[in-house]
């Protein structure tokens, strides 16, 4: 059973919902940048507000940033126009997944494009599939291609360690100048 209340902590609007989990968790939400934490039961309300506190420049950056890409990429209206916007990255991705593969000389099991908000991409580390996320049907081919090689060192290399950076590098010299478009677009 969980019960769902509304904090004013300096202004900001935090949804507070008590579970049976066993750490406090926070997250800004899409499109709107609403903050929402899940804290277990035995959490005081003054513990939580703290943790916003603390945490405040980082939501306030957080929501904004989430809010701006929000604007910058609208939700499709209608059914088919998501259809038609997943139809034109999937042919995007296979036409430049095979060759980055063949370039670096990684490979995956497979990808799919998902309707994700939060990432550009993500990477099951076990089976080697790609999931790519629908709001890169407008990005530009240095960009897609940033994410798709990203995705692909994460088929070798888990976490986002020195030798993660290193292969990067390796293949794509500049690719902080192009996470920084992402990350600021």
């Amino acid at each position: 059973m969980s019960n769902k209340i509304i904090l004013d902590i300096d202004g900001l609007e935090v949804e507070l919902t008590r579970k049976r989990i066993k750490r406090m968790n926070m997250r800004i939400m899409e499109p709107d940048g609403r903050v929402v934490i899940s804290a277990p039961y035995r959490i005081h309300d003054r513990d939580v507000i703290s943790f916003v506190r603390s945490k405040r420049n980082w939501i306030d950056r957080t929501a904004r940033n989430v809010r701006e890409r929000a604007a910058a990429h609208p939700e499709a209206q209608s059914r088919s126009e998501k259809e038609a916007r997943r139809r034109i990255l999937k042919e995007r991705i296979a036409a430049r997944l095979p060759e980055i593969e063949e370039i670096t000389g990684l490979r995956s099991n497979g990808w799919t494009v998902r309707d994700m908000h939060t990432r550009w991409g993500s990477c099951n580390t076990k089976t080697h599939h790609l999931n790519f996320s629908l709001m890169l049907w407008d990005r530009s081919d240095t960009e897609l291609d940033y994410v798709i090689l990203h995705e692909l060192v994460h088929t070798v290399i888990a976490g986002h360690g020195p030798d993660f950076y290193a292969m990067m590098d390796r293949f794509m010299p500049g690719w902080k100048t192009v996470r920084k478009r992402l990350r600021t677009s």
